[in-house]
């Protein structure tokens, strides 16, 4: 009887608590943080388990103490066919931040859709030239740009395995690729070492002759970068034709690639990657446990970096401020990759961690080191000491750090000097505290130290500490002189020949400029030119303090019109340049055409005919006879193009799909009109009327080369 009452009892106690859990977790206040991807995508996972870690831990705290849980709002962007939809849905969900999309250009090309949400956007994608086309200051990258991994790349090759003669090799023409491949080698140029040959794979009957260039260079390493199937079908070739070299490959993980390489060739191939699974630091190992635990699956560099974006919003959620300037102020948090530091890297910058990865006999990723910002560091990164409560009861109250450096005031505000630091872990004893509670008093250096509540845990009851009255506020001192730093600049930039012709190379000359107090290393410019994406950039040597150069950016188009395009200076981030990163921008416009082969004005009467090319062999059109109409001859076509003038009009704007008519009627023509024509030699012209005079027609007239 008694062990039925007792189990009655644990029963009903058990499901006491459980009910007060959930009453709990549904009273407490809820942060909403959005995710743009798949419900079981790499992201969402990430996210998933960092989220309810925190949750089960108590919540995240804000900066007056009250603790949040966590919830996120997964919308999936269809592979990136409606981010529109997306982001409409998390902007009526009340998101505080964003994570996602994973991939660079699905961010570049939606990132004014993504700045609808005026909400910090923290993406893991890697593409170098993401934060310099974002303006509204609210992306945030999770991971390390392409940039660090190359310079990380290029230590490992040229310092460990004093390796120098490198061949690389870019399999996709597009401007991710373009940047990486100029990262790598501008990273490697540093150390001292030129790769070369540098060669372009366009289509894959190119790898052949390709394979032959490294053969003939006698490369000690071919470093790859872009279409994974290219990069299978070059590494196999390469192997084939007996290349016993080492061979690098950015995307070592895609399946695309495995799929590709026979599984007796996969080991030794060279890589680069965020976070790898195989690390064995403590933040790592615990990571991928408890990954493995919740999912039965193997993390990735995405989820690692999902659940640091977590981590960064979790701390920065407990500052008082904007979200978004907190994040940008974090400094040193412990995060799965390594240390996340956005207070000293560039804006929107959150790591610089990489890691270079050889494979193994079965093709599993061995960590061969690990760099931040190029610098090596352990493979066994040491985790910050947990902050832990005082091991005996303290006498009074006690508070301990749990930040990695807290600063130690003179007074209760940040208006006060500052006479100190503790670091994480440190514990010391209150001494007293402002009436409100939110600053603390300690014994420091044989002087009273105040710190911020908000930032402490506080061990005993503050109301047994007596009231301390702040001293005087300290009078306002100078502005202190800015830290000197380069700051690199685009001043003009021409175009020759102007107008560009089709199918002829241009130069675009910039006039570049170190406008800043200190010398700038080498860096590069670049920019993708439409219409046709042209990929054209130069590497810079390094500039003095205002010293400039003339860099050359070339190319050819096969389409013709007006353009602009955004030219970017500093590309990957190379030069330290403070808010100098903001001015990096150059906008450039541009006309591309086809030579005039003829050009001239003209008086029709009733009757009269015009060969617009003037080679008496054919005429194009005739003014009709009544002067009602103006018809096509032969096999031209006529065509009014509307809402254009003459100085504007290109040899692309003269299309078949428009210029199909053989009459184009009096009644439809105005002083101005442009009559788009191609003549019955095939050529391509317009003709602008100019007055229509009784029975007369006036125009000017021009046609183009073909």
């Amino acid at each position: 009887m008694k062990k039925r009452f007792l189990s009655s009892t644990l029963l009903i106690f058990t499901l006491a608590l459980l009910a007060m859990n959930i009453v709990r977790a549904q009273t407490q206040p809820i942060f909403r943080i959005g995710v743009l991807d798949d419900e079981r995508g790499p992201i969402s996972d990430g996210a998933r388990l960092a989220v309810q870690e925190l949750n089960d831990a108590g919540g995240v705290r804000g900066a007056d103490g009250t603790q949040f849980r966590l919830e996120l709002v997964i919308q999936s962007t269809q592979g990136g066919k409606d981010v529109g939809t997306a982001v409409g849905n998390l902007g009526q969900s009340g998101v505080i931040a964003v994570l996602g999309p994973a991939d660079s250009l699905e961010v570049a090309n939606n990132l004014p859709i993504l700045q609808t949400l005026n909400v910090p956007v923290l993406t893991p994608a890697t593409g170098d030239t993401l934060l310099a086309s974002d303006n509204s200051g609210r992306l945030f990258r999770i991971r390390s740009a392409e940039v660090y991994q190359g310079r990380a790349l290029a230590s490992y090759l040229v310092t460990d395995l004093q390796l120098r003669r490198i061949a690389n090799v870019q399999l996709e023409l597009d401007i991710d690729t373009a940047a990486s491949i100029i990262g790598f080698a501008t990273a490697a140029s540093a150390l001292g070492v030129s790769v070369q040959p540098s060669l372009q794979v366009q289509r894959d009957e190119d790898i052949p002759q390709i394979v032959n260039q490294i053969t003939v260079a006698d490369s000690e390493i071919v470093v790859t970068y872009g279409d994974p199937q290219s990069a299978a079908t070059l590494y196999t070739t390469l192997r084939e034709s007996g290349f016993t070299g080492l061979f690098a490959y950015n995307h070592v993980d895609d399946p695309i690639f495995r799929q590709g390489v026979p599984f007796q060739q996969l080991r030794d191939i060279v890589s680069t990657t965020t976070w790898p699974f195989t690390a064995s630091d403590g933040a790592g190992i615990r990571f991928r446990d408890n990954f493995i635990r919740a999912y039965g699956e193997i993390p990735g560099p995405i989820e690692a970096a999902a659940y640091d974006g977590i981590i960064l919003l979790a701390a920065a959620i407990n500052l008082p401020g904007e979200l978004v300037t907190n994040l940008s102020q974090l400094d040193n948090i412990q995060g799965v990759q390594g240390l996340l530091r956005p207070a000293q890297l560039t804006r929107g910058e959150t790591n610089t961690n990489a890691a270079v990865v050889q494979l193994g006999a079965f093709g599993a990723p061995e960590v061969m080191a690990r760099y931040e910002n190029g610098q090596k560091v352990s493979l066994d990164a040491p985790v910050p000491t947990p902050t832990v409560a005082p091991t005996t009861t303290p006498d009074g109250v006690v508070i301990t750090i749990t930040q990695a450096r807290q600063n130690v005031r003179s007074g209760p505000s940040t208006s006060y000097g500052v006479i100190g630091q503790l670091s994480e872990g440190e514990q010391a004893k209150v001494i007293g505290a402002t009436i409100d509670f939110a600053w603390v008093v300690i014994e420091f250096r044989g002087q009273q130290g105040w710190l911020a509540t908000y930032l402490l845990d506080v061990f005993g009851d503050l109301n047994t500490v007596p009231i301390i009255t702040p001293p005087p506020t300290p009078t306002a001192q100078p502005t202190s002189t800015a830290t000197p730093q380069a700051d690199i600049v685009i001043d003009t930039a021409t175009v020759a020949p102007s107008p560009i012709g089709v199918n002829q190379p241009f130069t675009v000359s910039l006039s570049v400029r170190n406008a800043g107090s200190i010398a700038a290393g080498a860096f590069a410019v670049a920019a993708t030119f439409p219409p046709n994406n042209v990929y054209a950039s130069a590497v810079i040597g390094g500039l003095a303090p205002g010293q400039s150069t003339i860099a050359s950016l070339s190319g050819t188009f096969t389409n013709t019109g007006f353009y602009s395009v955004v030219i970017v200076a500093d590309l990957n981030n190379e030069v330290a340049e403070g808010n100098g990163e903001n001015n990096n921008l150059f906008n450039f416009s541009y006309f591309i055409n086809k030579p005039i082969l003829r050009q001239g004005s003209i008086t029709l009467n009733a009757g009269d005919n015009i060969d617009l090319e003037g080679n008496a062999i054919q005429n194009d059109a005739t003014w009709n006879l009544n002067g009602q109409q103006i018809d096509a001859l032969g096999t031209a076509k006529l065509g009014i193009i509307p809402n254009v003038t003459l100085d504007i009009v290109h040899w692309d704007l003269i299309n078949p799909s428009i210029i199909n008519q053989t009459t184009i009627l009096r009644t439809s023509m105005n002083a101005g009109t442009i009559i788009g024509i191609i003549t019955a030699d095939g050529n391509r012209g317009v003709l602008r009327v100019d007055d229509i005079p009784g029975n007369q027609l006036k125009v000017t007239f021009i046609v183009f080369q073909n």
